[in-house]
């Protein structure tokens, strides 16, 4: 009994052993488990490093290609929605820094939309002006002006720009906002007062060391009092010309829908002393009232032939910038006008995959159509066909083009600029 007794609690003893081994087995497999769960768990969790919101950005973006668009064969008056959302982000890169356009080109850059940064700098060697929407000329509570909006002025973007293309002239808009028809008079009814205003604008732009500047005084004043406005633009010009600087006059469009504020004389007058013109031919929509193409071609080269009929002003042709817009509009059938830009048009191509992209052959657009909530939708968006032929008539007219603006279109656009 005593025999037995022992070899029981042998045998108990040598089970307890393999069971407290078995034990810090698992133990060990729990906590090798708990170890990499954990790294799974923060990997998931944690908010991706630079580098690697870098590589998901590249990686998501086309690269550029060998072959332009025209060689690819994109340039198209009926062109399949799909070869638009797969081909826009592919740009030349062997054209990148080639001046297709031999006229003078100028791009729009707004503060809301930083994508046009970025262009700015890719394509910069495309464009004889680059001009920021920054700064507002205000009256103030002292009876006298101010420029505003030099916060949002980038020193080190202007660097970078002028880095990649030296010849580019960084040219600010500086629109007059808060001006009465007082105002105006007010400056203009005295010499001093005049070189006041006109030095307020030199010392600022010569102070940020800018190369030009952009005008936009002549439609607030709906074609009032234009020998005021003649004189006010010719002493700020004169200023800044004395610098060694450039002055750029915005100028509306004068055929109908739209009222002719500026016409044949206003140029004759002005020319002497501005360097370009940028007539605003887009937003034809909103002078009809109705859904319809936004800068329709004819329509805008008849605006140029307006100014030309005078036969001095067609010497001073290379002075005219044709505006060319790079937004969308989607228009309902209830009245809704909603303004798009590029990736709101990709994502909506990608949406409702449209079975026709229509044609309008006077206007020089593209357009579809989509139904929703909301009804009947039509949507007018830049393509290539239609800035080909606006490339080809500012070629044949012998002036140039001003875009508003470079950060609302299509990467691939600028393969042909």
């Amino acid at each position: 009994k005593k025999k037995q007794k022992k070899a029981e609690a042998s045998l108990k003893l040598s089970y307890y052993n393999e069971y407290k081994s078995y034990l810090s087995m698992r133990l060990l497999q729990l906590l090798a488990y708990s170890f990499l769960l954990f790294h799974i768990v923060t990997a998931t969790l944690e908010p991706p490093s630079k580098e690697e919101k870098q590589k998901k950005k590249q990686k998501k973006a086309a690269p550029p290609t060998l072959t332009t668009v025209a060689d690819r064969g994109l340039v198209k008056s009926e062109p399949h929605w799909s070869e638009i959302t797969k081909n826009y982000r592919k740009y030349s890169k062997v054209h990148v820094d080639m001046k297709m356009f031999k006229h003078d080109l100028l791009g729009f850059v707004t503060p809301w939309n930083s994508y046009g940064y970025d262009i700015a700098k890719v394509f910069g060697a495309k464009f004889n002006f680059i001009s920021p929407v920054w700064l507002q000329i205000v009256p103030n509570t002292q009876g006298t002006f101010t420029i505003k909006g030099g916060h949002d002025i980038d020193s080190k973007w202007v660097k970078d720009v002028r880095k990649n293309n030296t010849n580019v002239k960084i040219a600010p808009r500086l629109i007059f906002e808060q001006w009465s028809l007082q105002h105006l008079i007010q400056v203009t009814s005295s010499s001093s007062e005049l070189m006041h205003v006109a030095q307020i604008v030199v010392d600022f732009f010569v102070g940020e060391g800018f190369d030009a500047v952009v005008l936009e005084i002549w439609r607030q004043f709906g074609g009032r009092e234009k020998d005021r406005l003649h004189r006010l633009i010719i002493a700020i010009s004169d200023g800044l010309q004395e610098k060694n600087m450039d002055t750029l006059l915005v100028i509306p469009p004068g055929m109908r829908p739209f009222p002719e504020l500026f016409d044949k004389h206003d140029f004759k007058k002005l020319q002497p002393h501005i360097a370009k013109f940028i007539m605003m031919t887009y937003d034809h929509h909103h002078a009809t009232g109705k859904p319809g193409p936004i800068g329709p071609m004819d329509w805008a080269l008849r605006n140029v032939l307006l100014l030309m009929e005078h036969e001095d002003n067609d010497n001073y042709r290379f002075k005219l910038m044709l505006g060319v817009n790079f937004y969308g509009v989607d228009f309902t059938n209830t009245g809704q006008v909603k303004p798009i830009i590029n990736h709101e048009y990709i994502k909506l191509l990608k949406s409702v995959k449209p079975s026709q992209m229509q044609w309008h052959l006077k206007a020089s657009e593209h357009s579809f159509e989509y139904n929703d909530h909301d009804g009947l939708h039509i949507v007018f968006y830049p393509s290539l066909k239609a800035l080909h032929k606006r490339l080809e008539a500012a070629r044949n007219f012998r002036i140039g083009l001003a875009i508003w603006e470079i950060g609302q279109g299509l990467d691939y656009f600028y393969d042909m600029l």
